[in-house]
């Protein structure tokens, strides 16, 4: 036990482990998925901790050189510190954080598949659930109609105050605003106005709507 607090042990963990974990954190806040198998997220942190210390070094290297080309009186103190514990803190912390952002905007936006899938890392859309896609790529505020197999329509508003959730066993959402619909398609808030927490269960449809496709009053 006191070998893995000895500052080698811990700088060799921390540059081909925990470096990978951070970068997966970060872009599991922006990418919606499934939480992954422990030993799947294990080889992924070394595979993204291996991925860092190559831009590292090549950003680092790649800095060192033209700082010497154009400031060489800085050379010599660019290098102690890249090398020392600000350089560490930064390979450590701060590039897998830039990485893990960098991989969420890639997977999100489908940038570069051939060069993760030569890397290791997962080719396929993260989001297992078109469920999930749809809520997660949604960028502003709209209304829904939630359509079940009995035929039950729910009219409902999702902003900034609702919430889509998902998990292997149950999926919900909660819907700030319900409204009513009539048959001239104008939609109302119910009175008094109410917000609702919805099982998805047995769900045929969901349609997304644009506040200005909808002929609202209230």
């Amino acid at each position: 036990m006191t070998d893995l607090l000895r500052p080698e042990t811990f700088e060799f963990f921390a540059r081909f482990l925990l470096a990978g974990f951070i970068a997966l954190s970060v872009r599991s806040r922006f990418v919606a998925g499934q939480r992954p198998k422990p030993s799947e997220v294990l080889f992924d942190a070394a595979i993204l901790s291996l991925v860092n210390q190559i831009v590292y070094v090549f950003l680092s290297t790649v800095l060192i050189w033209l700082t010497g080309k154009m400031f060489e009186e800085w050379s010599m103190w660019l290098q102690t510190l890249l090398t020392g514990k600000p350089g560490f803190f930064v390979e450590v912390l701060v590039l897998p954080a830039i990485l893990g952002w960098f991989l969420a905007s890639a997977l999100t936006h489908e940038w570069l598949g051939g060069v993760f899938r030569r890397i290791a890392l997962p080719n396929t859309h993260p989001t297992e659930r078109a469920y999930d896609y749809a809520f997660t790529q949604l960028n502003e505020s709209c209304f829904v109609i939630l359509t079940y197999q009995d035929g039950t329509r729910i009219y409902g508003y999702f902003g900034a105050n609702s919430l889509a959730a998902t998990d292997e066993n149950r999926s919900d959402i909660f819907l700030e605003r319900l409204y009513s619909v009539e048959d001239k398609q104008e939609w109302h808030e119910t009175e008094p106005s109410r917000s609702a927490w919805v099982s998805l269960a047995a769900l045929r449809s969901i349609e997304f709507l644009r506040s200005k496709e909808t002929n609202t009053n209230g």
